[in-house]
């Protein structure tokens, strides 16, 4: 029995550890898409707010991503989301449209919080100054075009506005990728040398070659077609992997803008608890039942000390959003789903905590003494 109580005391230790590694692993993990400010600037956001006020400004790319967070948005308390479009609009014709007075007049006379940008589709083009036409790609080109991100960039800093600058993605016809490359590198050098959040989508969109693809992950690990026929635009499922991807960021630091972003590193948990083969032997397998499956999931004591513990841990939050769809939180969902007359019914609908059978380790009943009730 004593044995039995120590090794499940060291299984709870590890069940809190894992609670700890799911909640701090999105704000202390980088993510290779994106180039991110000095690690000493504390906080990324400009005040510490209840609820942040987003604006997403783009080309015609930039309307899907608007229509992408307004989904996603639904189930978020922390952040509300509007939008300015100009779906023919680039950075390299200023005169047709320029962005950064439109930014800075905007912003004269509503405040934001955040600016997502998703700018440059329209760029694959001449640049016209007073001393003539800068052909696209060269030295010259790059030059300005540079300048005009700088410009946009720092009409939004005027206003103190925090910054997420969503990068172009590969594009099907080969020529037009080739161009979108020269567009994305400009734009991420020049995010880089004013330390703003980049998201570079050719990194997380392209195949393993560095080709476009129209499949891939819409964000809740499903593989989806993401991109239109038309091998440019997004479809529903591209625009929530868009909004998936500038969420991760904004709620990473906003985090950190809540004093949540500190502390050390989180240990890895096989580090942390170490079983010996005697230990594992002891304890039970858990057995998880799934409804619509061909066999319950089965997962073995030799297992854990192999498992992700992060990601077992991670709260599935496709399915957050689909129970707020339902007008349910995720609680009321599992509740639905239970049996009538099962333990979990029991629990989760009554609020009855089930009792241990009788001889299991786990059970603290009190046992009569035979003696006592052998009259």
């Amino acid at each position: 029995m004593k044995q039995f109580l120590n090794i499940w005391q060291r299984v709870l230790a590890a069940l809190v550890l894992i609670c700890l590694a799911s909640v701090t692993s999105h704000a202390q993990q980088p993510d290779e898409a994106v180039v991110v400010e000095s690690a000493a600037q504390s906080s990324y956001l400009p005040a510490r707010k209840q609820v942040y006020d987003i604006v997403i400004m783009g080309d015609v790319l930039g309307t899907g991503l608007w229509a992408g967070m307004n989904r996603f948005v639904e189930t978020e308390d922390r952040v509300t989301v509007t939008g300015r479009i100009q779906e023919n609009s680039g950075l390299a014709r200023p005169k047709l449209y320029n962005w950064a007075k439109a930014a800075d007049n905007l912003l004269e006379s509503r405040p934001f919080d955040v600016a997502a940008i998703m700018l440059g589709a329209n760029d694959a083009r001449d640049i016209n100054t007073p001393d003539g036409f800068l052909r696209f790609g060269s030295d010259e080109w790059r030059k300005a075009y540079a300048e005009q991100i700088n410009a946009l960039v720092s009409a939004l800093k005027k206003h103190k506005v925090a910054i997420y600058w969503i990068g172009v993605p590969p594009m099907r016809r080969k020529s037009y990728d080739t161009a979108m490359k020269v567009v994305a590198e400009v734009e991420r050098q020049v995010m880089a040398e004013r330390g703003v959040r980049y998201i570079d989508l050719r990194l997380l969109l392209a195949d393993s070659d560095d080709n476009y693809t129209d499949r891939g992950d819409d964000g809740t690990g499903t593989i989806v077609r993401l991109r239109s026929r038309n091998g440019v635009k997004f479809i529903a499922g591209g625009n929530d992997r868009l909004a998936v991807e500038l969420m991760k960021l904004v709620r990473a630091d906003i985090a950190i803008a809540d004093g949540a972003g500190g502390g050390p590193a989180v240990v890895p948990l096989q580090e942390e608890i170490i079983l010996t083969p005697e230990e594992l032997a002891a304890l039970p397998a858990f057995v998880a039942e799934r409804p619509g499956a061909e066999a319950p999931v089965k997962i073995e004591p030799a297992q854990l000390p192999g498992l992700n513990y992060t990601e077992i841990a991670r709260v599935n939050e496709d399915a957050i959003k689909r129970a707020a769809r339902e007008g349910l939180t995720l609680f009321d969902k599992v509740r639905s789903s239970t049996v009538p007359g099962s333990a979990a019914r029991l629990l989760f609908m009554d609020g009855v905590w089930p009792d241990a059978p009788a001889d299991r380790f786990d059970s603290f009943s009190v046992v009569k003494d035979p003696a006592s009730t052998a009259q």
